[in-house]
């Protein structure tokens, strides 16, 4: 018999036994698994890219504008994430709406104020249907809060690219 009237398998070894070390050999391998570092990606986890974000602010003080600097690191105010550092930006005149008499719109520019496209680098997963951002889904269109530098920004983001 393999095993015998004691529970020993081939009458030595116990299926307690041969339980217990199944057990902890399960749990070592779930454990490595775990813990093991992987830079290859799996079929669960995609590789980020690396994206530009083109950032679109109509109307904002000059003194806002004078602090920006290339290099400076920007991050969303909601989610945190990181938009990486600002590689360019451009400044224009600023955007303004005005509605006439007759209900018409046209755009005109205010003294002291300033619209300003800012580029950055960020690192995310670019998909058919925006891109990921650390925790955030982000849009061509959507308007949210950026902190670069030392300053605070309310504007669009007005074009997004895979680069490299």
């Amino acid at each position: 018999m393999i095993i015998d009237k004691k529970g020993r398998l081939f009458g030595k070894v116990s299926i307690i036994d041969i339980l217990a070390i199944v057990i902890v050999i399960a749990v070592v391998a779930f454990v490595g698994v775990k813990f093991k570092k992987n830079d290859s990606g799996s079929l669960f986890t995609q590789k980020e890219d690396r994206i530009q974000v083109v950032y679109l602010i109509e109307e904002v003080k000059d003194f806002v504008v004078d602090e920006l600097k290339i290099g400076d690191p920007a991050r969303e105010s909601v989610y945190k994430a990181s938009f990486g550092n600002v590689v360019d930006i451009k400044r224009d005149k600023s955007i303004s709406w005005v509605r006439t008499d007759q209900g018409k719109l046209y755009k005109t520019s205010k003294e002291g104020y300033s619209s300003v496209y800012i580029t950055m680098e960020a690192t995310g997963t670019y998909g058919n249907n925006g891109v990921t951002i650390g925790s955030g889904e982000y849009f061509i269109g959507q308007s949210i809060v950026l902190n670069i530098g030392k300053t605070q920004l309310y504007g669009k983001i007005c074009d997004m690219k895979k680069v490299g």
